[in-house]
């Protein structure tokens, strides 16, 4: 897991990241504390990408595939942020997953074991739910129901523009050999519906081209700083998940873009709890509670003055009035309410200061919401996901792409050559 933050306002961007890596080895966690997760996209112009989730993509560490994309640009520069992520997508798309078509087969396999998984879970327990013997006659009619509804749900999702082009048809002849393959130990029983394959490559398909990531670990990029034309920085974070048949499944999760109307801006990635609550003033799952506490008091305090009038005799129209009152209509209220003051006390007011801090301010409040999410980890019964030393980043349109905290794998002073051979890229 990991903790990154950035602050921005019209001076510039500042962005610090945690080290702790979560490795899945054999169904066990392993956490390491020396992953790299903030990087120059450019050697030569003031734009940085930061990196959470999934730190490899098809197999090969994102932090080679920008160390890359960085060589290959060299001194080109784009005119604004939007474009250096376009370039970089598009560079992924053309030079590496070009090199790695077993990769992507293995990828899209995931995303099949995983929904097949999920269809006969779901089988499995409804009937263990409604106390039926779970075998064959029973399974195969809720296979097909299963898939039914996972078609219905998926295929009026909006449409992932990676894969607006993408038919049915292309899909199928992708992953035929594959579906084929392990689908056999189902397929090969002689019960087992002639069109249950054609519903699951179906399903399976609306699902992929949908904006949802499933099945699949994600990664988070997040491009930060500007274009070579703007004079305000922005970041735009994105969420990508299955990779196959030379496509990427990405979405566009959040963007700032400082403006005249837009001056700052506190975003925390991966692990928010704790930077939320500093500019929130609450925990999420605190202010969750409050509200559902809230529903079942006045709920309760509803049902028991109908019970009072029950007991005193009340006319039915007076307790039938009281029983119609929408509870959830006077939370919403209570919710406005409270989100409204949250927003103008608390979440205004930081952003207002965060407005007129230096670069070193910014950089400042970006490592300490990480230290803090780090601390809280540490000194709670929570998986100590966040550590290691972090590290520390300012772009401005002067200075460039500046590092206030970097570590490195080795001795910086035995590795002179290091820092030479940089200067060239």
């Amino acid at each position: 897991m990991t903790a990154i933050v950035g602050t921005i306002n019209r001076r510039g961007v500042a962005f610090a990241a945690d080290s702790a890596a979560t490795h899945t080895i054999s169904s066990k966690h392993k956490i390491t504390n020396h992953a790299n997760k903030i990087f120059e996209l450019s050697k030569y112009h003031p734009v940085g990408i930061a990196l959470c989730g999934n730190l490899d993509f098809l197999g090969l560490p994102w932090e080679d595939i920008i160390k890359m994309f960085r060589s290959k640009i060299k001194r080109r520069g784009y005119r604004t942020l939007k474009e250096y992520s376009e370039a970089f997508f598009t560079f992924v798309r053309t030079s590496i997953m070009s090199t790695l078509q077993n990769d992507q087969k293995r990828n899209l396999e995931i995303v099949v074991n995983g929904f097949l998984n999920e269809i006969v879970t779901l089988s499995r327990k409804e009937l263990e739910e409604k106390e039926l013997e779970v075998k064959d006659e029973t399974m195969f009619p809720l296979f097909i129901e299963k898939l039914d509804y996972f078609e219905d749900v998926y295929k009026g999702k909006e449409v992932n523009e990676e894969f607006s082009s993408y038919t049915l048809d292309k899909f199928k002849a992708y992953s035929n050999e594959m579906v084929c393959r392990l689908l056999s130990p189902i397929t090969s029983n002689p019960l087992c519906p002639v069109d249950l394959k054609d519903k699951f490559v179906k399903s399976l398909y609306c699902i992929i081209i949908s904006q949802i990531h499933v099945y699949l670990v994600n990664t988070e990029l997040v491009f930060w700083g500007y274009g070579d034309d703007e004079i305000f920085p922005s970041y735009y974070s994105y969420v990508i998940s299955s990779a196959f048949d030379d496509r990427i499944k990405k979405t566009l999760k959040s963007q700032y873009v400082v403006s005249n109307d837009r001056v700052a801006c506190v975003e925390p990635f991966a692990q928010t709890d704790v930077a939320n609550t500093v500019v929130r003033g609450i925990d999420a799952d605190l202010r969750m509670k409050f509200y559902e506490s809230y529903n079942a008091s006045i709920t309760m305090f509803r049902d028991e003055i109908v019970s009072k009038l029950e007991s005193a005799g009340a006319p039915e129209e007076l307790k039938e009035v009281l029983i119609a009152l929408d509870m959830n209509a006077y939370t919403k209220t209570f919710v406005d309410g409270m989100d409204a003051y949250i927003q103008e006390n608390y979440i205004q007011k930081l952003v207002d200061t965060v407005a007129y801090l230096s670069k070193e301010d910014l950089a400042d409040m970006a490592e300490s919401l990480v230290r803090m999410t780090y601390l809280k980890r540490r000194i709670t019964s929570e998986e100590e996901s966040v550590g290691g030393p972090v590290d520390v980043a300012v772009i401005t349109k002067g200075d460039g792409f500046v590092w206030l905290k970097r570590k490195h794998y080795f001795e910086a002073e035995l590795n002179p050559h290091f820092f030479e051979r940089s200067k060239l890229i």
